[in-house]
């Protein structure tokens, strides 16, 4: 009998527990008027971020010891706090230590400023919580995601209206698939090129495929400069990363096709079979564009998949008087776009779209309680399963700004690039080391007096080492100061001999100003001014 009571006192105190959070923490039969206080609480702790009226650093100055110190703690919290307490914890410990990426002086990485409507799309997404891999999870989403995908379809390939009316209309059609970011974009394009090209593989294995077809090695084509993701899609498809092969790029950092030419007949005469060559819509490290055009047309000649990935540089394709730069893209078999790069949109959001409609019948997937076969669910066509709904941002964003809002918005992104590269060539102690195509710019710091060194014939390997040194420290130290912020790289592709450290510039940031990037280069000038009269002692 006792234990019986307990039972009932348990279950009592369960179902209480219960009643008091679900009026605590979940809307519906929560308290509307808590709900909206909170949010305006966390709008003000954005908005208090956002405007940083304390004059923060873009880097906080605690250290990295500082932040594993914050978050030692070890064990799983059983008894929850007050939401004051998790926002004032969230505050110092979070929002304070946070890289303020909205700075108009952080140029130094291709994340960047969002517009305010991104964040508040992003409660919608959250508050509706619909998974998008099935129609039963996301009713009106599925054909929101469905309709983007047709945008940025028809912004790449251009076909005619017809053909985009039949595909929002036809769910037994994908053209392509939202994704997570760049890398499953990349990942889903090459899975497609490996069934297409090696028919089977899916099911039977690469092993029994290889021994059937009597293939001992897949090759997979593209310039120095690919994204490190091509070799993570690779080694995951068990292809291997070695089968990633690399053509060296020209001065300008694209592939030359030339050289891709030649590796094709060089690979051909070994038996190698080329699975796919990978074109690059604007380089991470220098933002310059392989010559996809004539890449397009080996590609058709030599019956090879073309993939471009252009997760960088593909919102080119939103301005009349850019897109030109990617002619080509059209071409390709499979394209890859970033919404969270120039499409400026909060993390994340990518896209991989193909240019036949029946690509993707090669990864279509069925279960028996979602996905099923006949159904008009998207997720029978996708890597990822469940996926939150974030082609509402992009629908969002197009909505809101247009066509000629962003193709404002990528020319002074551009016409930034151009300044600053105009500013380092007059600048006595600097020197650019790449052209700028799509918002990036490579240069570094070389004193007036090493440059004269260079141009009368010095010794290159020492000169370098010492400017390698020196860029590196120039870096750190900018970095650390905290006022600013530019990354840095190494390139190959100069006119030196060996490898040189350079400063790198995103010039993305619609609230950067042009005497912002004079300061940039002041506060670099004196830094290395400084670091080179220290390493002059030690040479």
């Amino acid at each position: 009998m006792n234990d019986k009571l307990n039972k009932t006192e348990k279950d009592r105190a369960t179902a209480a527990k219960i009643e008091e959070i679900s009026k605590k923490f979940f809307v519906g039969p929560g308290n509307d008027d808590t709900f909206k206080m909170w949010c305006e609480t966390a709008v003000d702790l954005a908005l208090d971020w956002l405007k940083n009226p304390e004059k923060k650093k873009i880097h906080a100055e605690i250290t990295l010891q500082g932040l594993t110190a914050l978050f030692s703690e070890t064990k799983l919290p059983q008894l929850g706090l007050p939401i004051e307490e998790v926002f004032a914890e969230c505050k110092e410990k979070i929002l304070d230590n946070s890289v303020r990426i909205n700075n108009p002086r952080f140029i130094g990485h291709m994340t960047t400023v969002i517009p305010w409507f991104s964040v508040v799309v992003d409660i919608l997404i959250s508050a509706i919580n619909q998974n998008q891999v099935k129609i039963e999870t996301a009713l009106a989403s599925t054909f929101v995601e469905r309709q983007t995908l047709s945008w940025l379809h028809r912004l790449v390939y251009d076909e005619s209206e017809i053909f985009y009316q039949k595909i929002i209309q036809d769910p037994t059609i994908a053209v392509g698939n939202t994704v997570g970011g760049g890398t499953i974009g990349n990942l889903n394009a090459l899975a497609v090129a490996r069934e297409s090209v090696l028919p089977g593989i899916r099911k039977k294995g690469t092993y029994q495929v290889y021994k059937e077809m009597g293939i001992e090695k897949v090759a997979i084509l593209a310039s120095e400069r690919v994204h490190y993701s091509m070799a993570k899609s690779v080694a995951i498809l068990g292809l291997g990363e070695d089968s990633v092969v690399k053509i060296p790029v020209d001065r300008s950092n694209k592939m030359d096709p030339v050289k891709l030419q030649a590796k094709i007949d060089e690979l051909k005469a070994e038996k190698t079979l080329i699975m796919a060559v990978v074109g690059i819509a604007g380089t991470t490290e220098t933002g310059n564009l392989d010559p996809l055009e004539e890449m397009a047309k080996i590609c058709k000649k030599e019956k090879i998949w073309f993939h471009v990935d252009a997760a960088w540089g593909g919102a080119l394709l939103l301005c009349n008087d850019l897109k030109k730069k990617l002619k080509g893209i059209e071409q390709a078999d499979s394209v890859v776009l970033d919404g969270h790069k120039l499409f400026y949109m909060a993390m994340s959001h990518s896209a991989v779209l193909f240019k036949k409609k029946k690509s993707l019948d090669t990864w279509r997937q069925s279960a028996a309680y979602i996905i099923r076969k006949g159904s008009v669910d998207i997720g029978k066509t996708t890597l990822e399963g469940s996926r939150r709904f974030n082609s509402l941002k992009l629908w969002f964003s197009l909505k809101m700004l247009g066509g000629e809002g962003y193709q404002s918005i990528l020319k002074r992104a551009i016409d930034l690039s151009n300044l600053l590269a105009k500013m380092v060539d007059k600048h006595p102690d600097f020197e650019c080391t790449s052209v700028p195509e799509v918002c990036i710019l490579t240069y570094r710091y070389v004193p007036a007096a090493i440059q004269k060194q260079l141009a009368e014939g010095g010794d290159q390997t020492k000169c370098n080492r010492m400017l390698n040194q020196l860029n590196v420290e120039l870096q750190k130290r900018q970095r650390e100061n905290g006022e600013s912020f530019i990354s840095r790289t190494t390139l190959e592709s100069t006119g030196y001999k060996g490898d040189i450290v350079v400063l790198r510039a995103v010039l993305t940031n619609i609230l950067t100003k042009p005497e912002y990037l004079v300061e940039i280069l002041a506060e670099q000038k004196m830094l290395g001014d400084a670091i080179y009269k220290e390493i002059l002692g030690g040479w």
